[in-house]
């Protein structure tokens, strides 16, 4: 299988849309920063992951992490190092990600992610449309990108 990494389009949206709520993760705020995600095809352009972020001035909030258990670890190095790049063109200087599985803190750890407290987490991320749909701030994992 050969896989094909890209900026997402407007015309790719509705299909990010399907493949997030297929894989039971929201949707909302796609559209708004559909130039702020990168996703990854097979030969078919079937979608094999996705991965976004969500801007407040010089912060970015990655969001939509969704890869087919398909796809190789350097696949997914690959489209993690491609998000950076791409937040970083877009003028973010500090990238942060928020999860409720326990289970992703070490896998993010090795993509140069570090535990942080929700504390510091810039206050305009803390509306975001990912963050206003988790039930809990309970069993939430808040990490930062380390360059």
């Amino acid at each position: 299988m050969k896989e094909q990494l890209k900026l997402a389009e407007v015309k790719d949206c509705g299909r990010i849309q399907s493949f997030l709520t297929k894989a039971g993760i929201s949707s909302e705020g796609v559209a708004e920063s559909i130039h702020h995600f990168v996703i990854m095809e097979d030969e078919n352009d079937e979608l094999l992951a996705t991965v976004g972020f969500e801007k407040d001035g010089e912060h970015g909030l990655l969001r939509s992490l969704v890869v087919s258990p398909s796809l190789m670890r350097s696949d997914i190095l690959l489209l993690f190092k491609s998000i950076v790049q791409l937040a970083k063109k877009n003028d973010v200087h500090q990238l942060y990600l928020v999860t409720n599985k326990a289970s992703s803190v070490q896998f993010f750890s090795m993509m140069n992610f570090q535990q942080i407290s929700y504390e510091n987490l810039p206050d305009g991320l803390k509306y975001h449309s990912y963050l206003r749909n988790l039930s809990s701030l309970e069993q939430v994992y808040v990490m930062a990108y380390q360059d």
